[in-house]
């Protein structure tokens, strides 16, 4: 390393905290925020458009033959119940279960978007929803506690506040 790319570092180093903007990584983690975000919204509103245009299928007879498929007994208990779960699913409830899947997709879709763009909105709006889903999560984890549970809350509260304090620091600069 040369002393002059040393010296032009110190220089970046020294304009970015003159300017407010954050450094390389703090964008990085906004970005990373931003793609799971997008991703989950785009997943969730092709379930719910799934979910209510086969609302009257039934999900039990499809998981049957998936697992037979792919060579598992579906009359292992663990198989057994979630099949029959299945199968015992109603439309209505599918039909709301998919209209919900759209509206939180398209939510999420929002978030991702306005992350990506680096929107002041975006960041509030994201803060906001996540930690109004927070004490469910926390109820569920409580009930029915599982490590897939508790990675998913402790990545959210994360989130939350990872982006409130970038938040923060963003509304202290102006």
């Amino acid at each position: 390393m040369s002393p002059a790319t040393g010296s032009t570092r110190a220089v970046e180093r020294s304009t970015t905290a003159e300017t407010g903007e954050e450094p390389q990584g703090a964008s990085l983690v906004v970005r990373l925020i931003a793609a799971e975000r997008l991703i989950r919204g785009v997943l969730l509103f092709i379930a719910g458009v799934y979910l209510i245009t086969h609302s009257h299928n039934d999900f039990g007879r499809l998981a049957d033959r998936i697992a037979r498929a792919v060579e598992l007994d579906p009359r292992r208990p663990f198989l057994h119940r979630i099949i029959v779960r299945l199968h015992n699913l109603h439309a209505s409830t599918l039909l709301i279960t998919g209209i919900a899947a759209i509206f939180y997709g398209v939510l999420e879709t929002v978030e991702g978007a306005g992350l990506w763009l680096d929107k002041l909105w975006a960041e509030w709006l994201t803060v906001i929803a996540t930690s109004l889903l927070i004490p469910f999560e926390l109820y569920e984890l409580v009930h029915k506690p599982s490590m897939l549970k508790v990675a998913g809350t402790a990545v959210n509260v994360a989130i939350v506040a990872y982006l409130a304090l970038r938040l923060r620091k963003r509304l202290a600069r102006s």
